[in-house]
């Protein structure tokens, strides 16, 4: 009975597992992944493998191909068309390392679906053997095709031609240079039914070296050139006059790097006073063409610490130059001694030199020229309104011109004195008021009007040196009431012809006012009783000697 109830369950046991599948798929670690060095190359190029956390002591085989399939997956369920490339024994501690290896095939020939290797994007799959059930996957690129450039190194903004054959027919393409995507400047944009291709790009803002330059096809291809960026530096304008600004800009120079700017051989001051280059090699900055040296054609160099260097020629005919220099930040004055230099004119010839604006021009000096062309003469500026002047060098062959900047800042407002506000004043009145200083040099406006708005003036002076004035006799005032007042203002005028404000109207009338009475007089009347005292004392000395 007993052995009965065995053989029943040994048969029941038997029945079960026939009727329940057994996976054939071996046990393996979840986390299996293999690396590929590098992750991409053409057709024939070593690939080196690598693999860790696999089982332990097993033998892996390993796969390319073209179908796009997961782990768990199986060869010739998912994966149709492949080339088994290589068999790997994995060490006790779970990988293989860089010494299994397998060379790019030129086909796929091994499964249900052979087919050519192109360029474009394949897999690496390994599985267990003799498992078909994929336990590691990978992403390798096929770099197939070949471009060509017409030129192999030049300057930032270079229009550069690119061909290609060998890719795949009627696909689009995108250009990059290094990492970023630039623009297909003009010609074809994919590739024609024989796979090839020709277009032009323009080489962007980039450093000095080498850069390369990708063409990538729909498909995957991506073949790759180099281009080396060389240094070059523009200056504008090219043909400037002594003391004039140069404007500089640089490209395709190191990253990150100082430059030098070198007239002839000799370091010259820029603005800003360190010229730094940006991410991509490029700068910009400016000097001014100095006075001393040669003119004609010169030469200008930029270097950067790494010995990146590019030149331009400057060519140099002369020019004039004022001390101190004005602008419309810092400008001159009425008054201000200037210092003209000129230099590039005709040996020994007569130099005419103008102060002129669109107005007016004034002769300044004719001053000769020595042997080499330099002049230097000093001038005093004129009055003149605010504003920008030009002043001119010529001796009838060579003509320079600098910009002198007048100021345009009004004087203060003058603080009236005399007479005070509802006082009284004689017929000849007198006025007085603060004095104001002003670079430039100032006058004074005065006006006298029967009313508040000043629309009838009685009285007007205008260019008045000191700060007082007495009515003429001739101007003297007609007597007023108090209820009729007169009123008086004054203003600063500089020698630029910038005005200040007006002063408040102050009232007065005509009448007789201690007060209205000059300072002058007062002196006088002083005198005089100092000197009726002394009669007066002497008088008395003389009665008492009797």
């Amino acid at each position: 009975m007993k052995y009965s109830k065995i053989c029943h369950i040994l048969a029941l046991s038997i029945i079960l597992a026939l009727l329940v599948p057994v996976s054939t798929a071996p046990a393996h670690a979840a986390g299996a992944s293999i690396d590929l060095y590098p992750n991409e190359g053409e057709i024939g190029d070593r690939i080196e493998i690598e693999g860790c956390d696999f089982n332990a002591n097993q033998l892996v085989f390993i796969y390319l191909s073209s179908d796009i399939a997961e782990k768990g997956d199986e060869i010739d369920v998912e994966v149709t068309a492949y080339e088994r490339v290589a068999r790997a024994y994995i060490n006790p501690d779970g990988g293989f390392s860089l010494t299994y290896l397998f060379y790019v095939p030129d086909e796929l020939s091994d499964g249900e679906d052979r087919e050519d290797v192109h360029g474009g994007d394949y897999y690496i799959y390994a599985t267990y053997i003799p498992s078909k059930h994929i336990v590691a996957v990978a992403g390798f690129t096929v770099i197939d095709g070949e471009i060509e450039l017409d030129l192999e190194e030049g300057t930032v903004g270079t229009e550069v031609k690119i061909s290609g054959e060998g890719l795949r027919s009627n696909q689009k393409i995108t250009v990059q240079y290094d990492v970023e995507e630039v623009d297909i400047a003009s010609g074809d944009s994919q590739t024609d039914d024989d796979g090839k291709f020709t277009c032009t790009i323009i080489i962007p803002e980039s450093s000095a070296g080498s850069h390369t330059i990708t063409v990538i096809d729909e498909s995957g291809n991506k073949p790759e050139a180099e281009f080396s960026v060389e240094p070059q530096i523009t200056i504008d304008p090219t043909n400037p006059a002594a003391g004039e600004l140069v404007q500089f800009s640089g490209t395709g120079f190191g990253k990150r790097e100082i430059i030098t700017i070198t007239l002839d051989d000799a370091e010259v001051p820029t603005t800003p006073m360190t010229i730094n280059t940006n991410h991509y090699g490029s700068f910009d900055g400016s000097f001014l063409v100095p006075f001393h040296g040669s003119y004609g054609t010169r030469e200008v160099e930029a270097r950067d610490d790494n010995r990146h260097r590019a030149k331009a020629q400057l060519t140099i005919w002369g020019g004039i130059n004022l001390n101190p220099i004005t602008s419309p930040t810092s400008p001159g004055h009425v008054g201000m001694e200037l210092v003209i230099s000129g230099a590039g004119f005709i040996a020994n010839a007569t130099v005419a030199i103008t102060y002129s604006n669109n107005d007016e021009t004034i002769p300044v000096a004719t001053v000769p020229a020595d042997d080499d062309g330099r002049f230097s003469v000093d001038f005093t500026v004129p009055p003149s309104i605010a504003g920008s002047y030009a002043i001119t060098a010529t001796d009838d062959t060579s003509t320079a011109t600098s910009t002198f900047t007048m100021e345009s800042q009004a004087p203060p407002t003058p603080a009236p004195l005399r007479p005070k506000v509802t006082g009284t004043a004689a017929a000849e009145a007198y006025f007085d008021w603060e004095d104001v200083t002003d670079l430039s040099g100032v006058s004074y406006t005065l006006q006298v009007a029967s009313d508040a708005d000043f629309t009838t003036i009685v009285l007007e002076k205008e260019d008045l040196s000191s700060s007082e004035y007495t009515v003429a006799e001739e101007e003297k005032l007609e007597p007023t009431e108090k209820e009729a007042p007169y009123y008086w203002r004054v203003k600063a005028v500089d020698g630029a012809f910038n005005e200040s404000e007006w002063t408040y109207p102050i009232s007065f009338h005509i009448g007789f006012s201690w007060t209205s009475i000059p300072d002058w007089a007062w002196y006088i009347f002083g005198a005089l009783g100092v000197l009726l005292l002394g009669i007066l004392g002497f008088w008395v000395r003389r009665r008492r000697a009797k």
